[in-house]
Order: C-alpha cells, then structure tokens, then sequence
C-alpha cells in the first residue's frame, strides 16, 4: 500500500498533535515511533531545518526538577512545543490554519465514543487540578513568614 505524501505528512502531523496534548500533563514518551515520526516530517520538508525537530524532542522531555515545579515544567514545555508547531508545519509546506487544527480534532475524535470522550475531558481536567493544587501547595510552602 502505498501512501500519497499529502496524507503521509498529514497522518504524522496528527501523530505529532497527539504527542503534544499528552505534553500538557506530562514529558513525552522517549518511544522510536515519536522518533520516527519527526524523521519522517524532516525527510519530507525541505532539507536544513534539523534543528526545530531536536528542540522539539527536548522540549517534549522537558521535566520538573529541584528548581522547576511540575507546574512550571507543563507550562513551559507547552509554550516551546506550540512555538516549535508552527516551523514544523511550515517545513513541510502546511500552513499552521484553523482549517488544519479542525481536521485534526476530527481525526482524533472520528474514534471517540461520547462516553470515551467525556471521560478523556474529566480525565483532563482532573489531572491539571491535580497539578495546580501541587503548584499551590509548592507556593504555600515557599513563603517567608515572620
């Protein structure tokens, strides 16, 4: 079976969508498809740009840390990956539009059931509540009290 480049560079770009909204409540998985996935766009662009696709695999990996609260690490992790989305898209000749953001929510939803989908949400935001409470708490407890 062989793959028109259009839906070949669409069917990544929804992989690489994918990564990103798990992005906002924890590091990516390290895996060899998410690799193979950013080879796969970079060798499908116009060649010279490697650079955006390695800053997009470190800022996936982004992690808390003793100087970074999980707060902190989801927020900044987010910022750099939807500043990298953009030059990805651009580099291989996709304009980052509304139209594309649409095609990609249906694609991941075609599967969903209602059921799955509300789930996913609760899941959703329980867990970035789970995560506030913890930045709170980490604030609460960097205070200086007299």
């Amino acid at each position: 079976m062989r793959l028109a480049r259009d839906r070949l560079i669409f069917l990544c770009l929804a992989a690489i969508d994918d990564i990103m909204r798990g992005c906002a409540t924890a590091p990516a998985v390290p895996s060899p498809q998410f690799r193979a996935v950013l080879a796969t766009l970079f060798a499908l662009g116009e060649h010279g740009q490697r650079g955006v696709f390695d800053a997009f695999w470190q800022s996936s990996q982004l992690a808390p840390s003793p100087t970074m609260s999980e707060h902190q690490a989801n927020h900044r992790r987010m910022s750099e990956l939807g500043r990298m989305w953009p030059q990805i898209c651009r580099h291989v000749g996709v304009e980052p539009t509304t139209d594309l953001s649409l095609a990609l929510a249906a694609m991941r939803q075609r599967h969903e059931s209602d059921r799955a989908r509300l789930a996913r949400l609760l899941d959703e935001v329980e867990q970035r509540r789970r995560v506030l409470d913890r930045h709170k708490r980490q604030k609460q407890q960097c205070t200086i009290r007299d």
